[in-house]
């Protein structure tokens, strides 16, 4: 009997597909089945399926016509006999060493789940960044119990970076929700694993590629206004249905920081509708959030003057796409936290082949980013002479101003906030 049950959701993925297959294959951990849920592919990804199936026993194929994300994994746990699943998503790969250091973790402390760390990878430009909570530094390597639980929605939110014992999906019966589409259908199950797990652990290691660079996946797309509303409001139910209602303001805070998120991806001539949403969903869940809270503040700010802010927003974010699309060359000056930031959002902006280069005032620490050099900020703007400068760093902080103060002694005055790109657009 296998002891982890990989699963693989997998629609028109083809051109990933085999990468996420051979990193599985190529696990360390050998006590392992691996279901592929193909939900109705109609681009050869079923056909290649069977193919990797017919070479490698330990891969299940299971194909269904087309009945969303949901439908799919819930098949996949379905058909599982391991003790515990796993999940990879068909356009990400994973690190040899994953899944043998997650069942030593969860085998020696009895843990419900045990996740790690991913990596933001962008494969065209060779990029890899690791997504990594330093501020919950003391808590990795180390078991969460029930008092801890608001701890675990501080960590990166996904369901696929660790396994889940089967018996604790289904005692509490964690499923996901059946609906037509892609589209958010991680988060109620995500929720569930936080909200029901009674022990719980992160390991200080990351070993998840995430792919950010497939541009047809549905967190890109602008146009799916209400998947994720849809998606807490099946959540809201089940609670009630279960009588859990403790477990309520997690539901109603986790919502509301969801409608930011979204007010931020939608496209901009939905923005004023979907404030309609935010402005009942504010009314309804407030109390679940803390009023020191920078979400609490923007949706109160939003709520107040709805006008005002959809207006400035969309404003600020098309004066900032007139710059960047306009200039000759963009440099990005940060090669920390806030450049990685900064990066991935020129990138979905589709900018990447404008960025000349990173830049850092001193100890460079890496000669190159995404294939991009890092320069000294003096031979940049030599190299690179008409170029805009994003200063990636958080504004009024003494950094930011010592490198706002460098610049205007090299007589460069053609830069713009790192913290207007991140307060204006959606960054995955």
């Amino acid at each position: 009997m296998p002891k982890i049950s990989v699963i693989v959701p997998v629609y028109n993925v083809k051109e990933y597909l085999p990468q996420c297959l051979d990193s599985i294959l190529n696990q360390t951990f050998r006590k392992m089945e691996i279901i592929c849920v193909d939900d109705g592919s109609d681009d050869g990804s079923g056909e290649l399926l069977d193919e990797y199936a017919q070479k490698n026993p330990i891969i299940c194929v299971l194909h269904r016509p087309n009945a969303g994300y949901g439908a799919a994994m819930n098949t996949g746990i379905a058909a599982a006999s391991g003790k515990y699943i796993g999940i990879v998503e068909s356009d990400d790969r994973i690190l040899p060493d994953m899944y043998e250091m997650l069942y030593r973790a969860a085998e020696k402390n009895q843990a419900d789940f045990v996740k790690a760390d991913a990596y933001y990878w962008f494969e065209q430009c060779d990029y890899l960044k690791r997504i990594h909570m330093k501020h919950l530094d003391q808590y990795y390597g180390k078991v969460l119990e029930e008092n801890d639980r608001n701890l675990f929605f501080d960590f990166f939110m996904n369901i696929w970076t660790g396994i889940y014992r089967r018996d604790f999906l289904d005692k509490y019966n964690i499923r996901f929700q059946e609906s037509p589409g892609a589209s958010y259908q991680d988060n109620g199950f995500w929720m569930q694993t936080m909200m029901y797990a009674k022990r719980a652990m992160w390991l200080d290691r990351a070993f998840y590629m995430y792919r950010n660079d497939n541009p047809t996946a549905s967190v890109k797309n602008p146009e799916k206004i209400y998947a994720m509303t849809r998606e807490y409001d099946y959540l809201e139910d089940l609670l009630i249905q279960r009588k859990d209602y403790h477990l309520l303001p997690y539901c109603y805070y986790m919502r509301l920081v969801r409608d930011k998120g979204t007010f931020f991806r939608i496209a901009d001539e939905y923005k004023m509708v979907f404030c309609e949403q935010i402005k009942d969903d504010f009314r309804k869940y407030k109390s679940a959030m803390r009023e020191n809270d920078w979400v609490f503040t923007w949706l109160k700010r939003c709520v107040k003057d709805t006008q005002a802010v959809c207006e400035r927003v969309i404003y600020l974010k098309k004066q900032l796409q007139k710059k960047l699309q306009t200039s000759k060359n963009i440099i990005i000056y940060g090669a920390g936290v806030r450049g990685d930031l900064v990066f991935r959002i020129l990138y979905n902006e589709k900018l990447y082949d404008k960025i000349a280069c990173f830049a850092v005032t001193d100890n460079r620490k890496a000669t190159s980013i995404a294939k991009k050099n890092v320069l000294f900020i003096d031979d940049a703007l030599r190299q690179y002479p008409d170029s805009l400068v994003v200063i990636a760093v958080v504004r009024g902080t003494t950094v930011y101003g010592e490198m706002k103060q460098y610049l205007e002694r090299l007589h460069c005055r053609n830069y713009i906030d790192g913290t207007d790109i991140e307060e204006n657009f959606y960054v995955l």
